[in-house]
């Protein structure tokens, strides 16, 4: 009885096997049925609501190692009509001839006109997406988001996906813009002590003017697609867009957003460029970073917000006369103070755009100010967002100025030996 129990379970096994070797299976899905993503762009239609772009990795089977779309080194921009985002991904998917795979999505690009609109509907949708990876950038564009896609060849890497993943992570060396991701982006909309910005993107064709014409010129004045430059057309991610709820309201330039990060304690490091006190009609380029965490301090006053934030900055001289003398200490002391009057008027003068043209908390001040509120009601009813169009501001700004003695020591030594 156990023999006979014993052949019909091989035979039952050698069928089994032998069905699914010769039958294919197309429950698994693998590369060649899929269509990859690596960026998404939304503009406004001409005949529906939406125009979506999707820029799709095309896998190089004949290079080493490209195993998966992030490794792809080409690419393809398609664009669809279509009412909603879920309803154009469809029509793409009947299209392609695979199915539409937002896992791979490093940036989502969305046009000035339609971020004018509002936003929230299409955040919603992709962060409801079980494959959208909600730390992809968000980007507003100042010109078409497929234009964008279409001049977004990187010039120093030739992985798009990885194109993408880098190229925002220059606001950490730079300052210019901020790192800024769709789930940040969310949970900015939905918060009531804060408001949403997004990186600030535009295709810079390479014709642009300076905006200021004498010495003091400086490239951290300008906003995406401005900076004067020559050469091929290129995307080019400078300032941030600044948003009321869901919708655009503004822009900050490249120095405002390095006046944002300080504030907001996320300044990894960047270059100013400050009037000389010791020498008229001459600059100094100044390498910055934070010192220590900002601090903050909300009051009301009158019911009104006084907020008062306390940068404690570190500096390093980048370029300079020859004839200031380093190891002077009132002239260190000059520079420092310098400094901290420039500082102090540029972080002043962005804190009164954000309430008094913008009426955008872009700092979280609102989470200081959750402390004269007892109860959930009461914040509401008192509605933060609101009030602070009536803030008033004080910033106390202290500055360490690293100077180079050593390297002054250094090669005035080695000028006497060689005399």
């Amino acid at each position: 009885m156990n023999d006979k129990l014993r052949k019909i379970f091989v035979i039952v096994l050698l069928t089994l096997m032998l069905i699914i070797s010769t039958t294919n299976y197309y429950g698994i899905k693998g590369i060649d049925n899929l269509a990859y993503v690596v960026a998404l762009g939304l503009d406004v239609g001409e005949n529906e609501a939406l125009k979506l772009s999707l820029q799709i990795s095309i896998p190089n089977s004949g290079e080493a190692g490209s195993s998966s779309s992030s490794q792809s080194s080409s690419v393809v921009i398609d664009s669809i009509e279509c009412p909603s985002i879920s309803s154009g991904i469809s029509l793409f998917n009947s299209y392609l001839g695979k199915e539409v795979n937002l896992s791979h999505c490093k940036v989502l690009v969305i046009s000035e006109k339609l971020a004018s609109q509002g936003v929230s509907e299409f955040i919603y949708t992709l962060t409801n997406d079980m494959h959208f990876r909600t730390d992809s950038n968000i980007i507003i564009s100042k010109c078409e988001a497929k234009a964008y896609l279409e001049y977004s060849a990187p010039l120093l890497d030739k992985v798009s996906a990885r194109y993408y993943e880098i190229a925002p992570n220059s606001s950490e060396y730079t300052g210019y813009t901020e790192s800024v991701t769709c789930n940040k982006f969310f949970s900015a909309i939905t918060d009531s002590f804060s408001q949403p910005t997004a990186i600030l993107g535009s295709v810079n064709f390479g014709n642009t003017q300076s905006l200021v014409s004498d010495a003091s010129s400086d490239s951290s004045y300008y906003t995406a697609g401005q900076t004067p430059f020559s050469g091929e057309p290129s995307v080019e991610n400078m300032g941030l867009a600044v948003f009321d709820g869901d919708t655009l309201i503004g822009e900050l330039n490249g120095f405002e957003s390095i006046c944002h990060l300080i504030v907001s304690n996320n300044l990894k490091n960047a270059q100013i460029r400050i009037p000389s006190p010791i020498e008229e009609l001459d600059y100094i380029d100044l390498y910055i970073e934070l010192e220590k965490d900002t601090k903050n301090t909300v009051y009301l006053v009158n019911g009104s917000p006084y907020i008062i934030t306390n940068p404690k900055i570190t500096a390093k001289m980048q370029s300079m006369n020859g004839n200031i003398n380093l190891k002077d200490d009132a002239i260190i002391a000059q520079i420092e103070q310098s400094t901290k009057e420039f500082l102090e008027k540029h972080i002043t003068d962005y804190l009164y755009k954000t309430a008094k043209d913008l009426g955008a908390d872009v700092d979280s001040f609102g989470l200081y100010g959750l402390k004269y509120f007892s109860t959930t009601a009461e914040w509401e009813e008192y509605n933060w967002l609101h009030h602070y169009k009536d803030a008033f501001f004080e910033v106390n700004l202290d500055v360490n100025l690293r100077s180079s003695y050593l390297l002054v020591d250094t090669a005035e030594e080695r000028n006497e030996v060689l005399q």
